[in-house]
């Protein structure tokens, strides 16, 4: 009888598996899609990159980074863990190198690999040996898979497409706006061509823009009267901007950048029309004139124009919000992610 307890138990280990996470986001709440999991044989730890003293906020070398990685690999060799996913392209690397000086052999998923711009020449030649380790990329955009498959020399089919894909997000204070009037959004950071913006604001006297970005957004530009800023607002309150805007403006640094996702989805998932830059980055999720409107990258009178259309259209700013909402709720919810992941850990034989 002892021996069938035993028995049993060990089985139940053997049928137990074990995923960790390696990420640079700070909230303990944020569990990414383990509540996806939550009546299956599949646990999740999580190991988090989150700086604890001042120096390790070095823009040269970020230790909180490199500590969290460690400790990644470190919970992955102790939990016998089975599957290790990274979030980001920098953390995917160095959970790599200390897999690989640790001698841990284990399958690794770099999700959301995706750079704002290639790291310099020495650092892809660093990261490229180091990244041979991973099973599979997941990008978030077509571009992506040949970008980065060629700066890293590594084989195309070991990148996945998976749309930026999230659950709607929290809007703080809903039922009121945190800032009043009617007015035009953008928010946002990476690869932004703020100086187009408000240089297309600045012909557009009538029409309030609201901005919310980073403290280096707006360095060096001319901030015009119709135009309020905030800098660093949290998440809950910078959704609520967007929220209640008219609509959104996105403007992109140039033609082929792959950023802007995470803020378009948002906006789409909110159910608010919006201005994009066309960008290869962003045509896997635009419909020109169905779920979005592109204009010419750096254009100041393509911009000028079209947000002056649609600020005389609300008709069309419905259409366009009520489109893109069915797009996200069709494409980018966290149900998509969930289908990929468990598809790969089928062929891993953890499903």
């Amino acid at each position: 009888m002892a021996k069938s307890v035993v028995g049993f138990f060990e089985m139940v280990k053997i049928m137990s598996y074990t995923v960790v996470c390696c990420t640079e986001i700070a909230d303990p709440h944020w569990r990414w899609i383990e509540k996806s999991f939550d009546r299956s044989n599949v646990r999740f730890e999580f190991a988090r990159c989150v700086p604890r003293y001042k120096f390790e906020e070095n823009k040269w070398l970020n230790f909180a980074r490199i500590r969290g990685c460690y400790n990644a690999v470190r919970l992955a060799q102790k939990t016998k863990a089975h599957i290790l996913v990274t979030h980001g392209p920098t953390v995917a690397a160095w959970c790599c190198i200390f897999s690989s000086l640790m001698g841990l052999r284990i399958p690794i998923l770099a999700h959301g690999f995706n750079f704002t711009a290639l790291p310099n020449s020495l650092k892809r030649l660093l990261f490229a040996r180091a990244l041979r380790r991973v099973d599979r990329f997941v990008v978030f955009s077509t571009v992506e898979r040949a970008l980065y498959a060629h700066a890293f020399g590594l084989p195309l089919d070991r990148f996945d497409l998976v749309l930026w894909s999230v659950n709607p997000p929290k809007v703080d204070n809903p039922e009121a706006p945190f800032q009043a009037g009617d007015y035009v959004s953008a928010i946002g950071g990476n690869a932004r061509d703020y100086r187009t913006l408000l240089s297309a604001a600045c012909q557009l006297p009538h029409i309030q823009f609201v901005l919310v970005v980073r403290p280096e957004s707006l360095r060096g530009l001319e901030i015009p009267r119709n135009v309020l800023t905030y800098v660093n607002l949290p998440n809950g309150l910078t959704m609520n901007v967007l929220f209640y805007s008219r609509f959104m403006v996105l403007p992109l640094a140039d033609a082929s950048v792959p950023c802007g996702h995470v803020t378009l989805v948002a906006a789409m998932h909110l159910g608010k029309a919006f201005i994009v830059t066309d960008s290869l980055g962003v045509r896997d999720y635009i419909r020109n004139g169905e779920n979005a409107l592109t204009v010419p990258a750096t254009s100041v009178g393509d911009l000028v124009a079209t947000i002056e259309g649609l600020w005389d259209n609300r008709l069309l700013c419905t259409q366009l919000g009520e489109n893109g909402q069915r797009f996200a709720e069709r494409e980018c919810s966290e149900e998509r992610i969930t289908e990929h992941f468990r598809g790969w850990l089928a062929v891993k034989g953890v499903a």
